[in-house]
């Protein structure tokens, strides 16, 4: 049976693949008889074998025009398509749609034709549309948001990658003010300087870092945040359990409060002015303006939280930003939790290599193995205590850092 699948002559259009055959074996084993099944491997098995029955011609389209979704869906996110079908009690026509969204007939229709073929939204007859799970996903605005942050701000800059490492004779970008998202928006500035230039994108920007770990574990599931932070903390009435730093406006903070009610001391949102004006404080929650470049002001912290933060930076950058808090801290109390995703030397997930491309591209920074954070933690006079990771998919990690010469607990 499974060799009837995958094999035919070459006037068929048929194709041998042993590859496949393997990959629907370990389909078919991966759904036992009693229906249940691991969710990541399955479908990380059928996105293998989709691309193992590939054509060589189907492999070029399915790459080559990767940018026509991302251009798509965010023409849909604009025209709010996804939300009307989402919230519609039944299917909608062309006409219907081109009249709600103010688009012409002839473009919207070509538009849904390419959504339906992507498996973004669904067809039940000729000009007829509904939602699928797709479709009511990006219908939420956090989501889309994501879209609307890449298709505006990163991919430009990815499309830009090609020809400035071309120009650079294919060295690895370093300088935060030299990569290709000067080229992409032929601008000196960097993006910390452009983001507030261009407060739609920022906004796509922070929305989206509310929604990127939609489906996906969060760190207070699998850190044994008690354990960690509040044995041994002082609590006195001025000491400060944790800062966040760099800390956006303030979702993380948040998460922790509504996790953690009873959780003690003070809390320290740090970030630029433009952001700590867009602060959402909840109580026992302090808003600071803090460049993290310089020095940390807040002293002998619980702990120095940074989600996000370091692979925004080239190492050099890095080694200042815990430079500068390694000063503050208290040997023997203090810690800084690092959240980011971590590459493990083989088998690397696309959300970390992708993310890393998009690093890259636009700060000249870098997603880092567990190796290369050892070594950036060993020139800020730090070390690397312990890891706790994501097990559902390896995604996102959390590390305990304590400064390298410790006196003993305080």
């Amino acid at each position: 049976m499974t060799s009837d699948l995958i094999n035919g002559s070459p006037s068929s259009g048929g194709i041998r693949n042993d590859e496949a055959s393997t990959l629907i074996e370990s389909v078919r084993d991966s759904m036992p008889s009693d229906g249940s099944f691991d969710r990541k491997r399955l479908k990380d098995l059928a996105l293998k074998l989709s691309i193992a029955l590939e054509t060589p011609g189907e492999t070029a389209q399915r790459i080559a025009y990767l940018p026509a979704q991302t251009a798509v869906v965010r023409i849909a996110n604009r025209l709010n398509i996804f939300h009307i079908l989402a919230t519609s009690n039944g299917p909608k026509s062309g006409t219907e749609l081109a009249k709600m969204v103010g688009a012409e007939h002839a473009l919207l229709i070509r538009l849904l034709r390419y959504l339906v073929s992507v498996a973004t939204i669904g067809e039940v007859g000729v000009d007829s549309y509904v939602a699928t799970n797709v479709t009511r996903s990006l219908s939420v605005p956090k989501i889309a948001a994501g879209v609307d942050h890449v298709c505006d701000s990163i991919a430009p800059c990815i499309l830009a990658l090609p020809n400035f490492l071309r120009k650079t004779k294919y060295q690895n970008p370093t300088d935060l003010a030299h990569c290709p998202f000067q080229d992409a928006f032929s601008t000196t500035d960097t993006m910390f300087e452009w983001y507030p230039k261009n407060p739609e994108n920022l906004e796509s920007f922070n929305m989206w870092m509310t929604g990127q770990r939609e489906g996906r574990a969060n760190w207070l599931d699998f850190f044994p945040l008690e354990e960690q932070l509040v044995r041994g903390f002082k609590d006195g009435k001025s000491d400060v359990m944790l800062v966040d730093v760099g800390g956006g406006v303030g979702h993380e903070v948040q998460a922790i409060k509504e996790k953690y009610p009873a959780i003690p001391g003070r809390f320290v949102l740090q970030d630029v002015p433009s952001t700590i004006k867009q602060a959402r404080l909840v109580p026992g929650m302090e808003a600071m303006e803090h460049d993290f470049l310089t020095p940390q002001p807040v002293k002998g912290s619980r702990v120095y939280y940074l989600r996000n933060i370091l692979h925004d930076w080239p190492d050099d950058k890095s080694e200042l930003i815990l430079s500068q808090i390694a000063a503050a801290m208290t040997p023997g109390y203090s810690m800084i939790l690092i959240n980011e995703l971590m590459i493990p030397d083989q088998g690397a997930n696309a959300i970390a290599t992708q993310l890393d491309i998009c690093m890259m591209s636009v700060f000249a920074a870098t997603e880092r193995t567990d190796t290369q954070y050892a070594k950036l933690m060993d020139k800020a006079g730090l070390k690397v205590e312990r890891t706790w990771s994501d097990t559902s998919d390896g995604a996102e990690s959390i590390m305990k850092v304590v400064l390298k010469k410790e006196s003993g607990p305080v």
